[in-house]
């Protein structure tokens, strides 16, 4: 997205969210989890809306959980959509096909976190950023979107850039829902332990989960798991097994360890990545007006913590400093270092998308989250 009105591009949404007396929640999951812990105490929520049958009619949090058939909005009632980019596709068809209107109707999770929190309370409240220390992997996946196999060497930062980036970023966010530290593979970095100490003692009374990830082939050594335990933090262990067999065992010792140390975690297996094809992808005849489209079009709302910066996508960030992107431009990314407190709806607006050209380098050269990239890949194919 493109601005046009720095600093005033969410008057007219927040207005429509102060128009409403109380809210749904569509997605009876994680993110509505964190959500009803983070906001019930300011806005009234009625209860769940969920697709899932199983859900429907139970009582989630203290709330009942509806299927959107049952629902009929009053003028003063809203929906929060509360699912990430991709499982929030078919919903947001849903709500359309009903007559709903994005923003006027109902909003997105990440939206209505940082809107609400700026215009109501005068506080920058992200929903989440990825902060990457390192793209050292034991694997070596042919999609991987840290574009791995395309780098010369792994990207590995030093503790004091690590520290400083952190420290930059909670003196200019106040709250945040998710602060993931992804990898690479974070239990092979030399640092995570420290990291995962330093974050939580200092900042961790603004976080609502501290999260990192693994891809399960990777016992990690016992320091790291007492400080995950420690400090609460909750792993994501990628389930591969079914493209490198020869982990099997390894994976089945990570999930022990993970239990016998009593760390929080979930097994996240997924059928099939989406291939964003930068070797394969050229669209560098585009105007600046179908770039624009092509990034909006784009579901993908992660940005990256770095180098006191926030850059605008992460997956170009990524490509950056794996060589295949060429340079960053300057309005790709934030300067933390230059925010006051008088930017703060700046810098929110940046967080959902906002930039000066509305579009990154990158985009010429990659497919997107989008419904027309329908390339879908198994997960964790290796190079050969």
């Amino acid at each position: 997205m493109k601005w046009r009105n720095k600093g005033h591009e969410y008057d007219a949404v927040y207005q429509k969210m102060a128009e409403k007396r109380s809210f749904y929640l569509f997605g009876a999951g994680d993110y509505g989890r964190q959500f009803i812990n983070t906001l019930s105490a300011e806005i009234q929520i009625n209860g769940y809306i969920d697709n899932d049958l199983n859900k429907q009619g139970d009582s989630i949090q203290g709330k009942k959980c509806y299927s959107l058939e049952e629902i009929n909005l009053a003028p003063d009632e809203g929906i929060i959509i509360t699912m990430s980019q991709l499982a929030r596709i078919v919903p947001m068809e849903q709500l359309k096909q009903r007559g709903y209107v994005e923003n006027e109707d109902f909003f997105v999770i990440e939206e209505f976190l940082s809107v609400y929190n700026v215009y109501k309370n005068d506080r920058v409240y992200f929903s989440g950023i990825s902060f990457l220390p390192s793209t050292i992997c034991n694997l070596k996946c042919r999609h991987c979107l840290n574009f791995n196999p395309f780098a010369k060497e792994y990207y590995v930062r030093e503790w004091d850039a690590l520290v400083k980036d952190v420290d930059l970023f909670f003196s200019c966010v106040d709250r945040i829902m998710l602060f993931h530290i992804s990898g690479g593979e974070p239990m092979l970095y030399k640092h995570t332990a420290d990291l995962v100490e330093y974050i939580d003692k200092n900042y961790g009374h603004r976080i609502d989960k501290l999260r990192t990830v693994t891809n399960g082939t990777i016992v990690p050594d016992n320091e790291i798991l007492e400080k995950l335990a420690r400090y609460h933090v909750e792993v994501t262990v990628d389930d591969y097994r079914e493209a490198v067999p020869q982990f099997r065992e390894k994976f089945d010792k990570v999930i022990g360890k993970l239990e016998e140390f009593h760390v929080d975690y979930y097994i996240n297996k997924v059928d099939n990545w989406i291939d964003l094809a930068p070797e394969k992808t050229d669209y560098s005849a585009m105007t600046d007006e179908q770039l624009e489209a092509h990034r909006s079009a784009c579901n993908q709302s992660w940005q990256e913590l770095r180098d006191g910066k926030l850059y605008s996508c992460n997956y170009a960030a990524y490509a950056t400093v794996a060589g295949i992107a060429g340079e960053q431009d300057l309005e790709e990314s934030y300067d933390l270092t230059q925010f006051t407190s008088e930017k703060k709806k700046e810098l929110v607006e940046f967080r959902l998308g906002y930039t000066t050209k509305g579009y990154t380098n990158f985009c010429r050269k990659c497919r997107g989250f989008t419904l027309e990239n329908k390339d879908k890949v198994m997960p964790a194919m290796q190079v050969k």
